[in-house]
């Protein structure tokens, strides 16, 4: 049993549906402290002058991310579509996807995670992964914080691997993952490349970026991480 977690980012990025699609399960965290980099709540588009930053404004800075409340008294939702037009509306894929996405920005909700996760949920349907996806908020009994917190998380739900992003190699202990029987494995991605409007190609955006141009093909551009 594979299992990998991260928290719920808004448009996230091609990394984070890799690591979805190379696990048996997800685990949106979304019983953590929202990040001082608030980049649960941001991320980057393509745009005539290159890259472009998209944040969703919030109430407040600290809280869980299940309890972070958006701020809708300002129109950042009709900011955000209209970057996603102007950047995108030269693409091959704008017109077959945009219906899908626009109905979340007429409507965006109270919450960020409810947004991000409606996000996300489109997204990973045109990428086509299957991988069952739940909340941290809805497993009881997990404790700890950081890599002990994963740890209980992986002994909930069963699991004997769990799929690391490399940004978490400051914070694991390796050797607890032994003592515990988990298998720590990190993650393995390259970021692929494609044919992007706007100039040179620019890594890193949102996946909305590779779906508006690469379109049904852009499932052919992520590639599982086999694990044995």
């Amino acid at each position: 049993m594979i299992i990998s977690g991260h928290q719920p980012n808004y448009l996230p990025w091609l990394g984070y549906f890799h690591k979805m699609m190379s696990c048996d399960l997800f685990v949106i965290l979304d019983d953590v402290l929202l990040s001082r980099r608030e980049v649960t709540k941001k991320n980057k588009i393509k745009g005539p002058e290159g890259e472009r930053l998209l944040s969703v404004q919030i109430s407040r800075k600290k809280g869980l991310i299940k309890d972070t409340v958006i701020q809708n008294d300002f129109p950042w939702y009709s900011n955000h579509w209209g970057s996603l037009q102007t950047c995108y509306t030269r693409s091959p894929y704008w017109q077959k996807y945009k219906n899908l996405f626009s109905p979340i920005y007429k409507n965006p909700g109270e919450l960020l995670i409810d947004l991000n996760l409606r996000l996300i949920q489109v997204i990973r349907e045109i990428l086509e992964i299957n991988t069952p996806m739940i909340r941290s908020s809805e497993i009881p009994g997990i404790e700890g914080t950081k890599g002990e917190r994963i740890i209980s998380l992986c002994k909930q739900c069963k699991a004997d691997i769990y799929l690391s992003g490399n940004g978490a190699r400051t914070y694991n202990d390796e050797a607890a993952f032994a003592r515990n029987n988990i298998r720590l494995v990190y993650q393995e991605f390259e970021h692929p490349v494609y044919s992007q409007v706007w100039g040179d190609f620019i890594p890193n955006l949102s996946a909305m970026d590779l779906i508006f141009n690469c379109g049904p093909s852009s499932k052919d551009y992520l590639t599982k991480q086999v694990i044995v």
